[in-house]
């Protein structure tokens, strides 16, 4: 499709601005970012033209996302009707569609679209009734086939062992069952190659790596994760057993079978017992944390969890922080864990000395004026004067001196509002009469989350590096290059307990902060 459209560009003679690709995504899915990102290109005065291979390929809700096209497409306010911005062509390549050509254009548009969406319903039922019927038959309805299987050629069963993957499963049971954690597991399974469940079942089924859909080039590898494992050693497909949304499916009271296990039932209680079991003496729910999502990684970028150990035996609790991507994203990151009290009480500190007596603003919309709106409407009246006169109208001496008259009198019209002052419509920021040190004072940490990520902070931390790590460096040169404002705080070690950690303002809030200093 990309190169039907790219062949089609290039034959109007346009010039390609920007490429929008929806992987995957269904077209009964109104706000997929790659649909988004092609209307903002219009609205945005990027484009002149936009190009889609078919109707169906923009969207298959009909009507309803046709009229926002339309209004994209000739300019104008979805709220009010008015055309607000120079329209824009739209052009088809499989359904021919030209909104050069005018009324027919708006008639074809609309009918293609009604088919698309009339379509995917006859898709949705017919999915639905195959889903149906399957379940009746107590049939597997579609999905991946899963790891440890194949699909077997013969037998009674639908699914037989993998001669791969089912002795690495297998391997990975016995070893949970003898007490090794599941991350480590997924850890040696990266270090020694294991295909992941995906690339294994590419390799299997092709004979070649996972490829992209859209160009075709083989995928980097997916590394494996202890979440994808704990799934894998959760689900009682282990046992055979054909299961929906990880529901067996039973028939006369008995569980029906895809495939012969792959663990034996006493190894399925060991195994969940051993999952479960490992996790309740040492940890519980963890309360709320402050930095949730808010403090990141400078080695890696990634997210700061908060973890909470508790020891029975020495009646200890330890909370702390620690990297995501060393055990949930596997990316080989060694930052050592940050004691929470430590990295929250120096936030708090860094935060309350910098912006505590700052007064908090309100993001509010501001409306246009009357002078905004009136212009808009004496530009679509001379619009709609130079469209009647163009199609024909006001022929003949008399037609002649009418247009000249109202044409004359709306430019003189437009001259006197754009003499006035105008306020466009737009955003703005006013105090709420409240300091941060104010709202921060009382609230609990939910509200205090609420005020940190509103502030814009982000926050780095890890144990003592021995000097500033690339991840944040290369944030703070990409703020000097894209924000112009920023400021930063950086707390030694010897300030908290053992951890090094930067705390970075951009913006207007770094502005701020900084005419508070001066």
């Amino acid at each position: 499709m990309v190169d039907d459209l790219r062949r089609l560009c290039a034959s109007h003679g346009f010039q390609e601005v920007a490429l929008h690709v929806d992987d995957g995504a269904s077209g009964g899915i109104r706000n997929r970012p790659a649909f988004k990102g092609w209307l903002a290109d219009a609205l945005e005065g990027n484009a002149d033209v936009l190009a889609a291979w078919h109707v169906d390929r923009l969207s298959r809700e009909g009507l309803n996302v046709a009229a926002t096209i339309l209004d994209v497409i000739e300019g104008k306010d979805p709220e009010t009707g008015q055309v607000v911005r120079p329209p824009v062509r739209l052009i088809g390549y499989d359904d021919r569609l030209d909104s050069a050509d005018g009324e027919g254009f708006r008639l074809n548009f609309v009918i293609k679209a009604e088919l698309a969406r009339a379509e995917l319903s006859r898709m949705k039922s017919r999915a639905q009734a195959r889903v149906r019927r399957m379940r009746k038959e107590k049939r597997n309805v579609g999905g991946l086939v899963p790891y440890g299987y194949q699909k077997a050629l013969r037998g009674e069963h639908e699914l037989e062992h993998d001669p791969v993957s089912a002795p690495l499963l297998q391997e990975a049971v016995a070893r949970v069952i003898d007490g090794t954690s599941i991350s480590s597991i997924a850890r040696d399974f990266n270090q020694t190659g294991v295909l992941s469940p995906r690339d294994h079942a590419a390799m299997r089924d092709t004979g070649k790596p996972r490829r992209d859909k859209e160009t075709g080039e083989p995928l980097p590898p997916q590394e494996w994760t202890d979440q994808t494992l704990r799934r894998m050693l959760t689900n009682p497909v282990l046992l055979g057993y054909l299961t929906v949304d990880r529901i067996i499916v039973k028939e006369n009271g008995s569980p029906v079978m895809r495939g012969k296990p792959l663990i034996s039932e006493d190894d399925w209680a060991a195994l969940q017992d051993a999952i479960t079991g490992a996790r309740k003496p040492k940890t519980r729910k963890a309360p709320d944390a402050l930095l949730s999502a808010a403090a990141h990684c400078p080695h890696c970028g990634e997210v700061l969890h908060f973890n909470w150990m508790v020891k029975r035996d020495r009646k200890q609790d330890y909370k702390y922080y620690r990297c995501s991507g060393r055990s949930r994203k596997g990316n080989g990151c060694e930052a050592g864990s940050v004691r929470a009290e430590q990295l929250e009480s120096a936030v708090e500190f860094v935060f309350l000395a910098k912006m505590g007596d700052l007064d908090v603003m309100k993001k509010m919309y501001v409306p246009g004026d009357d002078t905004a709106t009136l212009l808009s409407e004496v530009e679509e009246r001379l619009k709609e004067l130079r469209e009647d006169r163009q199609a024909g109208l006001y022929r003949g001496e008399q037609g002649t001196a009418e247009f000249r008259q109202m044409y004359s009198e709306l430019e003189s019209r437009r001259e006197e509002l754009e003499s006035l002052p105008s306020r466009p419509e737009g955003w703005k920021y006013v105090p709420t009469g409240k300091t941060y040190r104010q709202l921060w004072e009382g609230a609990d940490i939910p509200a205090k989350q609420g005020l940190i990520r509103d502030s814009g902070m982000k926050i780095f931390a890890a144990m003592n590096p021995d000097e500033k790590p690339e991840d944040v460096r290369q944030y703070w040169d990409t703020l000097a290059a894209t924000e112009g404002n920023r400021y930063q705080v950086e707390l030694e070690p010897k300030d908290t307990g053992g951890s090094r950690i930067w705390v970075i303002w951009h913006g207007d809030m770094a502005a701020r902060i900084q005419e508070k200093i001066r």
